[in-house]
C-alpha cells in the first residue's frame, strides 16, 4: 500500500474514533523496510517477529464448516495467505493479551481496508456496548444498485444466516466487546490446529466461543482495492 492511501486510511479512523486508543501490528521485516511509513502510526506500535505455524487452517480442517463458500476454499488453496490470515488473529490475541484488557469496546480493521468519511461510526460503537453484540460493518457487493461506501444500507441479509456460514466478514471493520475476548480458547483451538483462517477464524473467536449475537451492517467499510476510482476521488476530496 502507498504511503498516501496508507495516511488516508489511518486519517479516516482518527476521523471516525476520535477519543479512541490505537494499536498498531507491524511485521518488523516491514517496520525494516519502510521505516518512513511508521510516522503515520499515531499509536502504539507493536512490532512482532515473523513465525511459522505447523497446520494449514482449510485443508487440516476439511469438514470444520460445511458450506458452499468454505468448500470454495478447499478447492482454491492459497497456503501462504491463509497462513497469513490466521497469524492476524493469533497477533490480535497478542494485542489483546498485552494492551486491551481494560477496554470496554475493540474496533479491529486492516491496513488494507478503509472506511467512509460520512458515517457516524459512534452508532455501532454505541450498539456494541449497549447489547454486547459482535458488529462487522461491510459494504457487501451483491447490490450494485446502491453507492453503499457513502450511504449505509442499514442490516445486511447475512445477519440473518450467520449461524449457517459462519462468518465474521473483516473486510470492513469488527466491532466487539472487550470482555468477550478469551485467549484461552485462541490458545485451544491453535494448539490443536483448528484455528481457522480470516472470517472463519474470527466467527469460532467472537461467536461461537462465546455465544454473542452478530450483527453485520451492510455499507461504509470495504477493502480498499474494491473502492471505486469515484468514489476514492470523493474520499479524498472530503478528507482536504
Amino acid at each position: 500500500m502507498e504511503d498516501d492511501i496508507l495516511k488516508l486510511t489511518i486519517d479516516l479512523l482518527k476521523d471516525a474514533f476520535p477519543n479512541a486508543d490505537f494499536f498498531f501490528e507491524v511485521w518488523k521485516q516491514d517496520a525494516k523496510d519502510r521505516p518512513e511509513s511508521l510516522k503515520f502510526l499515531d499509536g502504539t506500535v507493536h512490532l512482532f517477529e515473523e513465525y511459522d505455524i505447523d497446520y494449514h487452517p482449510y485443508e487440516d480442517n476439511r469438514t470444520a464448516v460445511d458450506t458452499y463458500n468454505f468448500k470454495k476454499k478447499l478447492l482454491n488453496p492459497n497456503p501462504t495467505r491463509h497462513l497469513h490470515q490466521t497469524k492476524m488473529i493469533l497477533n490480535h490475541d497478542t494485542m489483546n493479551k498485552t494492551y486491551l484488557r481494560d477496554y470496554d469496546v475493540i474496533v479491529r480493521t486492516r491496513y488494507d481496508s478503509i472506511i467512509s468519511s460520512t458515517e457516524a461510526f459512534d452508532y455501532y460503537v454505541k450498539i456494541c456496548h449497549n447489547g454486547q453484540y459482535v458488529i462487522s460493518v461491510m459494504d457487501f457487493s451483491g447490490d450494485k444498485k446502491k453507492r453503499k461506501f457513502f450511504n449505509p444500507n442499514g442490516i445486511s441479509d447475512h445477519t440473518y444466516n450467520h449461524s449457517t456460514s459462519r462468518m465474521v466478514n473483516d473486510g470492513g471493520i469488527i466491532l466487539y466487546p472487550a470482555k468477550i475476548w478469551d485467549s484461552k480458547v485462541v490458545d485451544k483451538l491453535h494448539n490443536n490446529k483448528n484455528l481457522l483462517a480470516a472470517e472463519y477464524g474470527w466467527y469460532q473467536v467472537l461467536v461461537e466461543a462465546t455465544n454473542a449475537e452478530h450483527i453485520m451492517f451492510d455499507g461504509c467499510a470495504k477493502l480498499t482495492r474494491c473502492v471505486s476510482k469515484r468514489d476514492m476521488k470523493l474520499l479524498k476530496e472530503l478528507m482536504k
